[in-house]
């Protein structure tokens, strides 16, 4: 899951003439805009900022109509939404930012006015239900083959057999339950901050797990890091309330047994919270050296799969869950952090590689050539750091940074260097 937010749109014009005439028209008409923009902007910003300059960018497209820089004279949480709400109401978008020439004056600031409002996302309700009913089915359907019933099967086919097919309603209501827990965090949190927000787009998928989960869309721009942190940690922690009980029944209703290697048997893997809940239940630490491990049933699949995308999902890398809470955190620093998690899931990606572990076979444990999907995805579809909110300058307060902390513990329990291995 990992929502997604519409930056600042800003007009532009296809047709643009090259004219010298129609330039020096337009030019003439974003000046005249930008003085009397300034002039409501002075305004309105009067008793919250001292403003000390004002510029009018030559390409107001990229830099926007007015720069101002200043001091803020109250702090911007106060000020910012009153400022946004205003100037959109004039078709106007306001960023704020920390003056890079002021050191760590956090005062010191600069509002960007550009035109235009943030793009909204459509939304059609039919979408959502149609979706969700697919993945009920795709769910279905893999957990009938963990089944039982599945047994009875001659071919793929008499797994759709409504009477096979429904046993394996153990895993689906778990999975969905939880994935519907996690994007529902989400929505609440949005909805709590007046956040425009779609509903879950669940994401079918017959094979693997059943689906590929589910996200949901952020119809308007995030206004500041504590709405972007409440929204982004929101659906973890949700989703953890279902998943950790859901994984503790399945282990209580597992059993373990000596698994003899055999070619092409999948090894689910383990986090340091799996491990950690296998020996309080077992009394041991599984897998074993004599080959003892746990057998998977339903539930504990679907609590195992609940926990595989809750740390996926707080890998602190782009608009993943994970790097809304690092940005929110700590602003343009939080590159590190996205740099470390991509760094290490390249290495992963690597030590999974044959040829490697022909030569270092003591790093199959944490190798897992699946990560070079998710490399792929951070690069060319998520991105691997996180853009800033409108107002870049209001930091979290201390309750926020303390769980945001909790946030981080919480990927380094669950997070799995190598989720499958295949022999």
């Amino acid at each position: 899951m990992s929502e997604s937010t519409q930056g600042v749109s800003v007009p532009f014009d296809p047709q643009r003439s090259e004219s010298f005439f129609d330039d020096a028209d337009r030019a003439d008409q974003h000046g005249g805009e930008a003085a009397l923009l300034e002039a409501q902007a002075t305004a309105l910003f009067a008793g919250d900022l001292h403003v000390e300059s004002v510029e009018m960018p030559i390409d107001p497209d990229r830099d926007g109509l007015v720069v101002l820089r200043g001091q803020l004279l109250r702090p911007s949480f106060e000020v910012f939404p009153r400022w946004l709400r205003e100037l959109n109401q004039r078709g106007y978008t306001p960023l704020l930012r920390p003056d890079p020439d002021a050191g760590h004056d956090a005062a010191h600031v600069i509002v960007r006015i550009g035109q235009g409002l943030g793009r909204r996302a459509a939304s059609r309700t039919a979408t959502h239900v149609v979706l969700f009913l697919l993945t009920v089915l795709s769910t279905l359907f893999v957990g009938a083959i963990y089944s039982d019933a599945a047994l009875q099967a001659t071919s793929p086919w008499d797994l759709l057999r409504p009477a096979i097919l429904l046993q394996g309603w153990p895993f689906a209501l778990g999975l969905l339950s939880i994935l519907t827990a996690h994007e529902f965090g989400h929505y609440f949190a949005a909805r709590f901050h007046k956040v425009a927000v779609t509903l879950p787009y669940f994401i079918p998928m017959p094979l693997g797990f059943g689906t590929l989960g589910a996200f949901i869309q952020l119809r308007e721009p995030v206004r500041d890091r504590r709405q972007l942190f409440d929204i982004g940690v929101g659906g973890p922690l949700a989703g953890l309330v279902l998943a950790v009980p859901i994984f503790m029944l399945g282990l209580s209703m597992a059993h373990t047994e000596i698994v003899p290697p055999t070619p092409g048997m999948t090894y689910f893997g383990n986090s340091l919270f799996t491990l950690g809940a296998q020996f309080l239940v077992f009394g041991k630490w599984l897998p074993n050296a004599a080959g003892e491990d746990v057998v998977v049933n339903q539930v504990l699949l679907a609590g195992w799969i609940g926990l595989l995308v809750t740390a996926l999902n707080l890998l602190p890398v782009g608009q993943l869950d994970g790097g809304h809470t690092v940005f929110a955190m700590f602003g343009e620093k939080a590159r590190t952090f996205n740099l470390i998690a991509v760094a290490l899931l390249a290495a992963s990606a690597v030590a999974g590689l044959a040829v490697v572990q022909q030569f270092a076979p003591w790093l199959a444990p944490v190798g897992y050539t699946g990560w070079f999907i998710w490399l792929i995805l951070i690069f060319f579809v998520i991105g691997p750091f996180h853009p800033p909110a409108l107002d870049d300058v209001t930091e979290l307060d201390g309750r926020r940074k303390a769980l945001g902390f909790v946030m981080i513990l919480i990927f380094v329990l669950t997070f799995l260097p190598a989720p499958l291995r295949t022999l």
